[in-house]
């Protein structure tokens, strides 16, 4: 509760001062996002010496949300965030061990203070809190183990807007970085690129 306040009370006092000069409106957003994490590097650490993890690469995650725009394109917003599935595999020595994969999504609250280059065009930037829950399955000649945890961190990034349409549209573009933490301590990196539009109700 202590971080919900802690955003909160930020939110308002970096834009109250907008709201109070520009028209308000209502907004609904989607997003994709390219999506990396850091859980080969985790797997590596935890196993050791000798062993290797190889990850695929990034992976297209999805965001849905609605919330509020003030201040000419900066908003509050609620959402729900799918991360991008995190799969790779494992070796020892060039030989193959297994595989494994890592999912996460939850529900966030986010500000984005944005400030203007142009009448159509702002950039500025996010910050958020993501609840999280978090999968792992990890596939060997053993079996399979499936491990699960959830949280609830701050995240954080840059953020650009284009608004078109008369002002009814816009397209944004961000890069976030996202931290969590589990009960036992262990840490769960993504680096978010990601593209998608909004469009605004008065």
């Amino acid at each position: 509760m202590k971080k919900v306040v802690v955003l909160v009370s930020a939110l308002l006092a970096a834009g109250n001062v907008a709201a109070e000069t520009q028209q308000g409106s209502f907004m609904l957003g989607g997003a994709l996002g390219f999506d990396t994490s850091n859980f080969a590097d985790e797997i590596e650490d935890e196993l050791g010496a000798g062993f290797d993890a190889e990850d695929d690469g990034s992976a297209i995650g999805t965001d849905i949300y609605l919330g509020y725009t003030f201040g000419g394109a900066s908003s509050i917003r609620m959402g729900y965030r799918t991360f991008g599935e995190q799969s790779g595999e494992v070796s020892f020595g060039g030989a193959a061990l297994g595989d494994y994969s890592v999912e996460v999504d939850g529900l966030y609250f986010a500000g984005d203070l944005m400030l203007p280059l142009s009448d159509t065009a702002f950039v500025g930037g996010t910050l958020g809190l993501q609840n999280w829950d978090g999968e792992s399955t990890t596939r060997t000649a053993m079996g399979t183990l499936k491990g699960k945890s959830d949280g609830r961190d701050f995240f954080y990034g840059v953020r650009g807007k284009f608004l078109f349409n008369e002002k009814s549209a816009g397209l944004v573009v961000g890069y976030t970085l996202y931290r969590f933490e589990d009960e036992y301590g262990e840490e769960l990196e993504y680096d978010s690129f990601s593209i998608g539009l909004e469009g605004y109700f008065r």
